[in-house]
């Protein structure tokens, strides 16, 4: 059978170009590495980038991810928001304090980036894909600091270790170096692995004097010792190691993008902040109560029972309302705006009034105006967007601009083919556009121009904020 000349060079031409193709790969498809060399441009950045997603995990402590007077908080929190902010891509935060959990997740691609104080060890090498150090640490002894009352308990060496109990968390790096310690200085102590507490759970029963000495990272009991002066941790018990995120094995070129922002960031002032804030700057100690400590859920704010109360009314999450009243107010009951809106869900006097609610300076008839006037506006939108939680972030527009302007935006989206009843690039696009005259003097537009990106900003802060809140707060339905 003789071939088509044609089909024949055609096919020797493709050949030839597919060849020529992967033989000189565009530099799209690699990364510049920092030595100079490139790194394969692979699923997972494209992923990442594609979707304009990073999935990190987390530890729900003090270094990592905390809930702080109401405020999503830690250092790894602030490092993967300032990367992801130069990225132009968004954080989707997994909380796993498990570290066994934790590392088998990203080594099967559970998650892009494991953001936590990981110690580097040439044995892990080889089963991790680490980034370049994002800082430094040692291993060291907590103990109470030395007083009159305590002082035979106080201890300056390894070897006055003898007879007594140290208590670290199972699974960790601390049980092998004091392992190593006791072989090579004699001392005999003996080593409690604890499967039920965290380390810093930890930190906190040694400065409630439960147990007498625990080991852990330098950097976490910097950090707790902001919050319990009476901790001491100035015998080290290793060198000095670096401390790593991780990425899933293989996955070079999302690394080399880390590793180039880590590179330049830890140079800044910012870093240069945060690092003081979360390691030397003293908070208040809330030891008294141990539902406000960082990094162990419970209490949000003095007013959670009178918001768990009013949530159950609109059949909300207490911890979505919770989210909506710290944008407001930050939880300050005395908060005046400079349009006049008071308390802690910043309510109007006039809307006060037509809620029916008198002296809304009260924190608990501010709460109750404020959800008078939330269940308000669900009905008003109830008829036209039946999906629930569709329709929660046109509520939340709403209660921040007014009715009004979320119903121009509808009437703007369905005149241009847009859909009027889903928000996300549909009607908050034309929440946004409300500040150009070109759409706030269009025909079907009643209420004028509307300063768009503060309402925008407004709806994606609270959301975000509530999924900060369901990672680290338990869901209790009831006031106590």
């Amino acid at each position: 059978m003789k071939l088509n000349p044609k089909i024949y060079l055609f096919a020797v031409i493709g050949f030839a170009v597919i060849v020529g193709f992967i033989l000189t790969v565009p530099n799209q498809f690699f990364e510049q590495l920092p030595n100079g060399k490139k790194a394969r441009l692979n699923y997972l950045w494209h992923k990442v980038q594609t979707q304009k997603k990073l999935v990190a995990i987390t530890h729900n402590n003090s270094t990592g991810y905390f809930i702080y007077k109401g405020r999503p908080m830690g250092l790894h929190y602030d490092l993967l928001k300032n990367y992801c902010k130069s990225q132009n891509i968004d954080l989707q935060i997994i909380v796993e304090d498990d570290l066994q959990k934790a590392l088998k997740m990203i080594n099967h691609g559970k998650a892009d980036v494991l953001a936590i104080d990981l110690t580097f060890t040439n044995p892990r090498k080889k089963h991790y894909n680490f980034t370049i150090a994002h800082g430094y640490n040692h291993q060291v002894l907590v103990q109470r600091v030395k007083n009159k009352k305590e002082s035979a308990k106080y201890i300056t060496s390894v070897l006055e270790l003898e007879g007594k109990k140290v208590y670290i968390q199972k699974g960790t790096v601390f049980k092998k170096q004091l392992k190593f310690l006791k072989e090579q200085t004699g001392a005999e102590f003996e080593i409690v692995e604890d499967n039920i507490h965290t380390m810093e759970d930890l930190i906190v029963m040694v400065s409630n004097g439960e147990i007498d000495y625990t080991a852990c990272d330098e950097r976490a009991a910097k950090a707790n010792k902001t919050y319990m002066p009476n901790v001491d941790f100035k015998l080290r018990i290793s060198a000095k190691q670096k401390l790593c995120w991780a990425v899933p094995p293989h996955e070079d070129s999302l690394k080399a993008s880390i590793n180039q922002w880590l590179t330049q960031f830890k140079k800044t002032r910012k870093f240069a902040v945060l690092e003081k804030k979360y390691f030397t700057k003293k908070k208040v100690n809330y030891l008294v109560d141990d539902s406000y400590l960082p990094g162990k859920g419970g209490q949000l704010s003095p007013y959670d029972d009178l918001i768990k109360k009013y949530a159950s009314k609109i059949d909300w999450d207490w911890r979505l309302l919770a989210s909506l009243i710290y944008q407001e107010s930050r939880f300050n009951p005395s908060t005046v705006s400079w349009a006049g809106a008071k308390g802690l869900m910043q309510i109007m006097p006039e809307t006060g009034k037509r809620m029916g609610v008198e002296n809304i300076h009260a924190p608990e008839n501010n709460i109750k105006a404020g959800v008078k006037f939330i269940q308000w506006i669900d009905k008003q939108l109830a008829n036209d967007i039946m999906d629930s939680s569709e329709r929660l972030q046109f509520v939340l527009a709403a209660y921040n601009v007014g009715l009004g302007h979320v119903l121009d935006a509808r009437r703007l989206a369905e005149k241009y083919k847009k859909n009027p009843n889903i928000w996300t690039q549909q009607v908050d696009t034309f929440i946004l556009l409300k500040s150009k005259p070109i759409y706030y003097h269009d025909p079907v537009v009643k209420y004028g121009y509307c300063r768009g990106k503060e309402t925008y900003d407004f709806v994606r802060e609270i959301l975000t904020r509530y999924n900060d809140y369901k990672n680290l707060i338990p869901l209790v339905l009831k006031a106590a």
